[in-house]
């Protein structure tokens, strides 16, 4: 009997401990589960977090739309689109948030760490951080989303190829020579004192400036960009002028830039926009 016992026993205690690694063996493969699930909700959420933000500051123009020229207490949201019609961020508002790059904490939760760089495509070791809030490292958990974009530097810019002919050029290009682009700007005489008028074409290209007085200038561009503010300052005699700029060229990407931010180092950007990597980082 006492044989019998000891084994019954026996088989209790090993049955007891088998149950209880199998308990062991189902709560942690419930707890795992949990934490995967919860993980995968945080990773969720952060990266909606991400898309929303980015796309809030390169799909819209923030409110006010003009807020890079507004005080900060009149910012309620930052949005970097030039205006609703472009697709391009805007110089201006990349550099009202460089200088006050506290306002994109508006658009994270309370508390994230955040950083907003960008660079070339071609380049991404020419960084430069836009905006940023502690430390965004590597040993903590960091999450990344990048979208390519293009800046528009403030320029107004038209057009000057003209093949259509709709208005008669002065000169007659129409009837003489096929080569030639020709189209009228209005000038005002007071806009020479406030910016720089550019030609954007390619270099060694003659051109002529006319009046409506019958008043003729040529030249020819040494560059690429050719400045032309004292040439029109010749041809404008009233503060609402009209000029006629010829081009002799037959390609499509004839400008007139005119810039009232000092930015000539940016104007090889009309003819050919650069791609740039927009990034936002943050950390939980």
């Amino acid at each position: 009997m006492n044989s019998k016992g000891q084994l019954i026993i026996t088989d209790l205690m090993l049955y007891l401990i088998l149950l209880t690694i199998i308990l062991g063996i189902i709560i942690y493969t419930i707890d795992n589960i949990n934490d995967n699930q919860v993980s995968s909700l945080n990773n969720h959420e952060t990266d909606q977090i991400l898309t929303d933000t980015l796309n809030t500051i390169i799909k819209t123009e923030g409110t006010p739309h003009n807020w890079e020229n507004e005080s900060l207490n009149n910012i309620k949201i930052i949005g970097l689109r030039k205006n609703s019609t472009s697709s391009m961020i805007s110089y201006d508002k990349l550099m009202k948030l460089k200088s006050n790059n506290q306002l994109l904490s508006n658009l994270l939760p309370t508390g994230t760490n955040y950083e907003l760089s960008i660079h070339p495509k071609n380049n991404p070791n020419h960084n430069t951080i836009i905006a940023t809030r502690g430390s965004v490292s590597i040993d903590r958990n960091v999450y990344s989303m990048e979208a390519p974009v293009i800046i528009d530097y403030g320029y107004d810019i038209s057009s000057i190829y003209n093949h259509n002919y709709s208005n008669t050029c002065p000169l007659h290009h129409e009837k003489d020579n096929k080569e030639w682009s020709c189209k009228a700007f209005n000038i005002n005489k007071s806009t020479l004192n406030k910016g720089t008028y550019y030609i954007i074409v390619d270099k060694d290209t003659d051109y002529i400036l006319t009046n409506t007085y019958n008043e003729t200038i040529t030249g020819k561009t040494e560059e690429n960009i050719t400045e032309i503010n004292q040439k029109l300052e010749q041809l404008i005699r009233k503060d609402n002028d009209t000029i006629y700029i010829h081009i002799n060229s037959d390609k499509k990407q004839i400008y007139l830039a005119y810039d009232t931010n000092n930015r000539k180092n940016y104007l090889n950007s009309i003819k050919n926009p650069q791609i740039y990597i927009l990034t936002l980082k943050i950390s939980t």
